[in-house]
């Protein structure tokens, strides 16, 4: 009987120990804005495309993408995309920080990409007219 107790405590030991997991997650989330406001927004992470709303909205970023972009457009506009990059989350160290036993939860971190951030926290966006535009409204 002891024993199933013992292993139990051990693999929730291992299971509940990583920190960056536990938190903040998978996915990091960020407010779009723009100026004017009720423009589409697309994001595109590793080349996986997909329209994420009408300003303002919160687009969801996985941690672990490598490569991911935002762009907001609008009629009478030209588009923005703003271009995020990884950096390593400091919860990944408080892992390390408790002995060899905890590397699993430190790889459980990297695996699910909770180990990592995307850049930004919010993302303001002013549009700009288009060059047509002006010279149409010029006329």
């Amino acid at each position: 009987m002891r024993m199933p107790r013992m292993s139990l405590v051990v693999v929730s030991l291992l299971v509940l120990s990583s920190c960056a997991t536990v938190r903040h997650g998978r996915y990091q989330y960020f407010p779009v804005n723009s100026s004017p406001a009720g423009a589409n927004v697309t994001v595109d992470c590793n080349g996986h495309v997909k329209e994420a709303g009408m300003t303002p909205v919160v687009v969801k970023l996985k941690r672990k993408a490598d490569h991911c972009s935002i762009t907001v457009m609008k009629d009478g506009y030209e588009p923005t995309s703003i271009a995020f990059t990884r950096t390593w989350s400091g919860w990944i160290w408080s892992n390390l920080l408790m002995g060899s036993y905890a590397l699993p939860s430190a790889l459980i971190d990297y695996v699910d990409g909770a180990a990592f951030n995307q850049s930004a926290t919010a993302v303001p966006v002013t549009l700009l007219p288009k060059a047509d535009s002006k010279s149409a409204s010029a006329r």
